[in-house]
């Protein structure tokens, strides 16, 4: 316990420094600096460092980190990082993480009479089908896929080369109560998304659907102390604006016939349409081709939901 408090104490002197050594001659450099940015909402990933005694032998492992980086929330970090030095004196160096929010578009309010449709759960098996039906309409469309479905993670390419716009649904949605626990659980499983839908496009997603919509997300927001003003603040820091529906048309009789029928007999026009389906939904599917046919006949005008557009919330 001694150890740990001098080690605590030591750490607090130590300057802000790229680079540290001492008597022994072992050395920690940090890689990227004493300081630097990140992007708000971008996963952490630290640059790393080089450790090694007066004799050239890797210490890396013996390195102990200390603080963390909380990628979602902007701030300023300090870490710590210390190679106890047995009969020498300690080893340390400090990094600050400057984690800056980011800006999104201003909102750009549709024309009357603009359709958004959006597929949740994807990519899947029948991805492919919807993304035939688009192109031989010329139909652009917005994706919330969960990350962890990873025989179909070859498609998100493909998706983005057709104009159409990717979303994050979730890493992993089969647990609403972790997800929804708290704001590290929810956030946590949001960079794992983010991370791999980079890893696979080149690119981070700045529309965000919530599993289960924000109803049922309105348990994390009351972990906020600002309640949902607070939650939807703190993911577009983050680089991400949150949609739900107002129109579903798979919601009635579940088939192909009674979802063609639910959206093309609105009780008012369309004004600004942003339809739930599912591509993995087979029913729904095959519904589409019928929905976009309707739709073109009567005038209306089709475009990929993105983060220009106003955002749409149930609570």
């Amino acid at each position: 316990m001694k150890r740990i408090t001098a080690l605590l104490l030591l750490l607090m002197l130590l300057p802000l420094s790229a680079a540290a050594d001492a008597g022994g001659g072992a050395r920690i450099a940090l890689s990227g600096g004493a300081e630097l940015t990140w992007v708000c909402g971008e996963p952490w990933h630290d640059p790393g460092y080089d450790a090694v005694d007066a004799d050239g032998t890797d210490l890396r492992t013996a390195v102990i980190t200390e603080g963390a980086v909380v990628p979602w929330r902007p701030g300023d970090y300090e870490l710590r990082y210390v190679l106890p030095g047995g009969d020498e004196p300690l080893v340390g160096a400090t990094r600050l993480v400057h984690v800056e929010a980011q800006t999104l578009p201003d909102i750009v309010p549709p024309p009357k009479g603009t359709i958004c449709l959006t597929f949740d759960d994807g990519p899947c098996e029948y991805t492919e089908e919807v993304l035939e039906v688009l192109a031989k309409y010329g139909v652009k469309a917005c994706f919330f896929v969960i990350a962890s479905q990873t025989q179909y993670l070859h498609l998100l390419p493909k998706i983005l080369e057709q104009g159409h716009t990717l979303g994050i649904h979730c890493y992993d949605h089969r647990s609403y109560g972790w997800l929804y626990q708290n704001e590290r659980n929810y956030f946590t499983d949001l960079m794992a998304a983010q991370e791999i839908v980079h890893d696979v496009t080149g690119q981070y997603a700045h529309v965000v659907r919530f599993p289960g919509s924000s109803r049922t997300a309105s348990f994390l927001a009351g972990t906020f102390p600002g309640g949902s003003e607070e939650m939807y603040r703190v993911m577009r820091e983050a680089g991400v604006r949150v949609y739900d529906w107002n129109v579903q048309p798979e919601s009635a009789t579940k088939t192909t016939e009674g979802s063609i029928i639910d959206f093309t007999h609105p009780k008012e026009p369309y004004e600004y349409a942003v339809v739930l389906q599912h591509d993995t939904r087979l029913f729904s599917v095959r519904a589409l081709e019928s929905m976009i046919r309707w739709a073109l006949e009567e005038g209306y005008t089709f475009a990929a939901l993105d983060d220009t557009f106003p955002e749409i919330h149930f609570c």
